[in-house]
């Protein structure tokens, strides 16, 4: 293994998605060969969801994590069959309960912080009022069992390329984590689903990671073309690195620079170059 890997005072990060194919345990392990220290750990049908992950492993993954020299910086909710938004009293209910299970498996293998999506694209139709209200009215009940465990919840901006989805700008967050008004309530910023606003309007990413501010608490780095959410490695897309990166030092963001990379041909080949690429981004 190598060691600790921390540039500018960000530890780079990598995200268990980046190895969907393999067992939690091997991609945890393929994550640390490659030199990073710190993990965001996928929970949506692969790994670390209740649905899939029996609640009886989780002391040997907290085990292997810590042997590894691991940190778990983050872990991704449920996104399939999970909605806050929805107005059916049987999705929310569901949703609900699945994330406090999450909530509870990252206390297991203590993990500080849960990312969420606020909604889910399935409910645009009900407009961006009533997704509003019932991602406010649910995140109260999930921040409340989050609160009792001592983990984190942040908050994802969402896909938009249309300008009518409730939770896709930093602001509609703000709101979000105002109304609850739990200390326990931040944000995930993700740098894909910005660009893609970003390409179909006068909204820029530099501007929203600087109104994230003091909420900013973590960051799920991938790169596209503004055409859809490709996941590609930091610079394989249109992003302006330079201008994140200033973003990011003028927010003072103190997190873990993740990076949220979708798995495409050698999964270990593809986590070298994006530490590499992480480096030069970062020190340039």
């Amino acid at each position: 293994m190598r060691g600790n890997f921390q540039t500018d005072g960000w530890k780079v990060g990598f995200h268990t998605w980046s190895f969907a194919s393999l067992p939690l345990e091997s991609a945890l392990k393929h994550i640390r060969n490659v030199g990073f220290t710190e993990v965001e750990i996928n929970a949506d049908k692969i790994h670390l969801d209740p649905r899939v992950f029996p609640r009886s492993k989780l002391s040997s993954i907290r085990s292997l994590i810590n042997d590894l020299g691991l940190h778990p910086n983050s872990v991704h909710a449920p996104i399939d069959g999970v909605d806050l938004s929805a107005q059916s009293t049987d999705i929310k209910s569901r949703s609900i309960e699945l994330l406090e299970k999450t909530l509870e498996y990252c206390r297991a293998i203590d993990c500080p912080i849960l990312v969420v999506h606020p909604n889910h694209s399935e409910s645009i139709s009900l407009g961006y009022e009533v997704m509003k209200k019932n991602s406010i009215e649910n995140l109260r009940v999930v921040v409340k069992k989050a609160e009792d465990l001592g983990v984190k919840i942040a908050i994802e901006n969402m896909i938009d390329m249309k300008r009518e989805r409730f939770g896709s700008r930093v602001s509609d967050l703000k709101e979000i984590i105002r109304s609850v008004g739990s200390p326990y309530l931040g944000i995930c910023f993700d740098s894909g689903h910005a660009n893609l606003l970003a390409a179909s309007s006068d909204i820029s990413i530099y501007n929203e990671i600087i109104d994230a501010g003091e909420y900013l608490w973590t960051l799920h780095i991938h790169d596209n073309d503004g055409s859809g959410d490709q996941h590609l490695p930091p610079g394989d897309g249109s992003i302006d690195w330079s201008l994140v990166i200033r973003a990011l030092r003028e927010a003072d963001y103190k997190g873990i620079f993740m990076m949220e990379i979708q798995e495409r041909g050698d999964p270990d080949s593809l986590a070298e170059r994006c530490l590499r690429i992480a480096t030069e981004i970062i020190q340039a």
